[in-house]
């Protein structure tokens, strides 16, 4: 965990307990009204075991709307980073999509190897790419005609 996301976990514990002692609350009262253990209410008030369903159901019981916790935007950095497979796969991804979605392209019936050309990868990634095309066919977005031992794909009409 980030020291951001700590301190926000411990920010949104602090304005419980506070909101709880404003209405006089005692962790066993608000156990009572939200079903969570006193135990874990007091893990949550000090910043730590909070769950997407306990932040709800307290925001509830306490009468709390949530986007108070959310006054300010969230800094967005993921604490890992994908692996460069990952990366590529969304990569080619998205150069496909396009290729697809917003060229005409595909108007002219096309095999494989001349996708692979025109987004410059290597014909090894041949079955790769032949997956990819079959799924933008089951989603009835291309068509494919088989000639031989090979598909061309094109738009459907």
């Amino acid at each position: 965990m980030t020291d951001e996301d700590k301190a926000l976990l411990e920010t949104i514990g602090l304005r419980f307990r506070a909101k709880r002692n404003d209405l006089y609350y005692s962790l066993r009262d608000l156990s009572h009204l939200t079903g969570i253990s006193t135990g874990t209410l007091n893990g949550i008030e000090k910043g730590k075991d909070l769950t997407l369903t306990n932040f709800l159901t307290l925001c509830r019981s306490l009468e709390i709307q949530p986007t108070i916790f959310f006054q300010h935007d969230i800094v967005f950095n993921s604490p890992y980073s994908l692996p460069p497979d990952a990366q590529e796969r969304i990569t080619l991804s998205k150069k496909l999509d396009d290729l697809v979605y917003h060229s005409d392209f595909f108007y002219s019936a096309r095999r494989v190897s001349e996708v692979l050309v025109q987004l410059g990868i290597d014909k090894n990634q041949s079955n790769k790419f032949s997956v990819y095309l079959s799924n933008y066919c089951e989603e009835g977005t291309l068509v494919y005609q088989q000639h031989g031992n090979y598909k061309t794909y094109r738009k459907k009409k």
